[in-house]
């Protein structure tokens, strides 16, 4: 397995791939995790259609003045595992952004 390496993918090759092949390549190391992957120590540990799991280790860089684990990282980490997560069921030349984490966490009802 490659080592993984921090970058970013230029946008002609993320529409050459489907979603899944663009996020299974951050997993297994063929394509560069996002460079706040590395500021933050997490990875992107397993994939497959519509299920992402990021991984982390909480360490003394992480702490808020209480010197608790900072609300930031947990966020970023459920950003990041779920946008990937909808980015791994779109088809070759699509892509996504997420808006906001609190539409994720209580999408609206529809009647």
């Amino acid at each position: 397995m490659p080592t993984k390496t921090y970058g970013t993918v230029s946008e002609e090759q993320r529409k050459a791939m489907s979603g899944l092949e663009f996020v299974q390549g951050l997993a297994d190391g063929t394509l560069p995790l996002n460079t706040i992957a590395r500021t933050l120590g997490y990875d992107v540990a397993e994939v497959a259609s519509g299920r992402v799991v990021v991984t982390a280790e909480p360490n003394d860089t992480h702490l808020n003045p209480a010197g608790t684990v900072h609300g930031g990282l947990a966020a970023t980490l459920l950003d990041s595992c779920m946008g990937l997560a909808i980015w791994s069921t779109l088809e070759k030349g699509i892509s996504q952004t997420t808006l906001g984490i609190q539409d994720l966490a209580d999408p609206p009802h529809h009647a």
